[in-house]
């Protein structure tokens, strides 16, 4: 294989062949690159290896992932929060001696039963899980 030419007027002729055969130019912003070095265009090259024609590489959107930064940061502290309020508030006398509760004598008595305090407190360890997963398996992709 044979490279001549410069600039947009390349030629390319493969071993055996007689003619040449025009190589296409590459659209504004993209670039050829090659696995090995690239052929100097004045020069005969054999064996170039192959050719990798890539788009130019998008900036990052930054205002979007800093406020999927921030979005994660309020997430993740108010499942942490609402998970611990949950999971300590039924074993304490706020919830027990609650004074929205004294007309309601039948909810009193159903929210002090363990059973209840447990449902709870199980749904306060969930929302803690939940923040806990949501921060550590954060991924930012690396073009948004």
């Amino acid at each position: 294989m044979e490279f001549v030419g410069q600039g947009s007027n390349k030629w390319l002729r493969q071993e055996g062949s007689t003619g040449w055969t025009p190589v296409p130019a590459m659209p504004a912003g993209w670039f050829r690159s090659t696995f090995s070095e690239a052929p100097d265009p004045g020069r005969v090259t054999q064996n170039a290896g192959p050719v990798l024609v890539m788009p130019p590489a998008k900036p990052p959107n930054r205002p979007r992932r800093w406020l999927q930064r921030l979005w994660l940061v309020v997430f993740v502290l108010f499942c942490l929060e609402v998970g611990i309020i949950l999971t300590v508030l039924p074993w304490t006398r706020l919830w027990s001696d609650n004074s929205l509760l004294v007309p309601f004598p039948a909810v009193k008595e159903f929210l002090s039963q363990n059973f209840v305090r447990g449902l709870v407190t199980g749904l306060g360890l969930v929302n803690i899980w939940m923040g806990v997963v949501e921060a550590i398996t954060y991924r930012e992709s690396p073009r948004q």
